[in-house]
């Protein structure tokens, strides 16, 4: 989506919350589900890569961070503060400014999937 060029910084937009992502947008402790299987998540015309971010940063600056596990991931995690319903706001704005701020670094490009 252009979100991410290896020369260049993160774009916020990389945050934007699917229309789906209605409780927040999904995040994947590292302690359950490794970069790979989280690059394996969905499908990608284009392919993927995968964002980290540290949960400690994101409190640091007020950012909630909630467990949401599934069956099929117990390190399932959303911030409720950025959802597709308020996607276009100047908070949210605000804080998909900051997550890419907050980026430790970017993995990837990993292969388009199709499923």
């Amino acid at each position: 989506m252009g979100w991410y060029d290896e020369k260049g910084p993160l774009s916020a937009e990389a945050f934007d919350p699917r229309p789906k992502e209605t409780s927040g947008i999904s995040l994947y402790r590292s302690k359950y589900k490794s970069i790979q299987d989280v690059s394996a998540g969905g499908p990608s015309k284009q392919g993927y890569y995968v964002a980290v971010l540290r949960a400690v940063d994101l409190r640091k600056y007020g950012i909630e961070v909630v467990p949401r596990p599934t069956p099929n991931d117990p390190g399932h995690v959303e911030l409720p503060a950025l959802t597709s319903y308020n996607r276009r706001t100047p908070e949210a704005d605000e804080l998909k400014v900051r997550l890419a701020k907050l980026c430790v670094r970017v993995e990837g490009p990993f292969p388009p999937t199709t499923d």
